[in-house]
């Protein structure tokens, strides 16, 4: 039985580093979170991952938790990506506006890969591994000129010029060979955001994300001489600017990434809006994307956003295929 777990926990580390090794978040995907840093939605990885000062979508709270209060309409949201080497990356989640000043969203991100084999040092297989990695986010934003003006002062100041957002989230992972062998490690996590708009052309975002964000485990069910362990997220930070130009239908974005990992990143996207129909290009850190929506009424009240983003290969692990639906209502 010893033996037997020794054999997995080799294999374990092996898929771990695999795993690290092929997410999109390539000079940070060695540590802990990384499905945290592959970006979410079609909209934004269809633009580069650039979305921290446009973030006011049913995705945005991922990028900035700001963004909420300029909702104006409940978003039920969903993801699907067809990814290479048997990875999956999904999500489902609600958002609200909270009138006058505020709004909410509740989401989940699913990823992982499942039926791994696993073999020991001898070649011989072992049976199957499932890794599965989870966050579900709660976020809150508030819209700090439009609330204080509900008291009656500021009232020639812009009601969206300043908003602020939390996003808490609880963190799992899991490694399983549905049968003694059972790994899991949880946490929680937490991101910031303001969103600064003086005009309504322009606005200015910043985000710090995966503040005190780790997966704790404790293996001392699974090895006779097991151990507890924190598993840190880096801490990433961005700035960034969304422009409307002049030219009907064009915005411009640009974001800039830092994490105390070490890790720079520029992400750049367009898009070219037309009635019913948009058309993204996007440029993340060192691949391009591309991508665009339709959006149609599906019935009576209800509004369908449909999303689709190609991404380039950025580690030569193939190209990526994202579909998202947001239903507005």
């Amino acid at each position: 039985m010893m033996g037997r777990k020794i054999k997995r926990a080799f294999t374990v580390i092996c898929v771990l580093l695999l795993l690290s090794g092929l997410a999109f978040a390539e000079g940070n995907g060695g540590f802990a979170g990384s499905f945290l840093r592959i970006g979410l939605g079609a909209r934004a990885l269809g633009m580069g991952n650039a979305q921290v000062a446009g973030a006011a979508n049913g995705f945005g709270m991922f990028y900035n938790p700001a963004g909420l209060p300029r909702l104006q309409n409940r978003l039920f949201s969903l993801s699907y990506s067809f990814l290479s080497l048997d990875r999956r990356f999904n999500y489902i989640g609600i958002s609200s506006p909270l009138p006058p000043f505020a709004g909410i969203s509740v989401g989940w991100i699913y990823s992982g890969v499942t039926n791994l084999r696993s073999y020991n040092s001898r070649g011989e297989d072992t049976g199957e591994l499932s890794n599965g990695l989870n966050a579900v986010y709660f976020s809150f934003g508030v819209s700090l000129i439009q609330m204080i003006q509900q008291s009656g002062q500021l009232k020639g100041a812009r009601p969206d010029l300043i908003s602020i957002g939390l996003s808490v989230k609880y963190l799992r992972e899991s490694i399983d060979d549905h049968a003694e062998f059972n790994y899991v490690g949880s946490g929680l996590g937490a991101d910031l955001g303001v969103m600064v708009t003086p005009t309504g052309n322009f606005s200015f975002g910043y985000q710090i994300k995966d503040i005190n964000s780790k997966l704790r485990s404790n293996t001392n069910n699974i090895f006779d001489r097991g151990s507890i362990r924190e598993n840190r997220f880096p801490l990433v930070q961005k700035a960034g600017i969304w422009y409307r130009t002049p030219y009907k239908g064009i915005a411009l974005a640009y974001d800039f990434e830092w994490s105390d990992a070490g890790q720079e990143k520029h992400h750049l996207g367009a898009e070219f809006s037309t009635r019913g129909a948009v058309g993204r290009v996007g440029y993340d850190n060192d691949h391009l994307t591309l991508g665009g929506g339709l959006d149609f009424r599906v019935y009576h009240h209800v509004k369908l956003l449909l999303d689709y983003a190609f991404v380039d290969s950025a580690i030569d692990e193939g190209v990526s295929h994202v579909f998202s639906w947001q239903f507005i209502f």
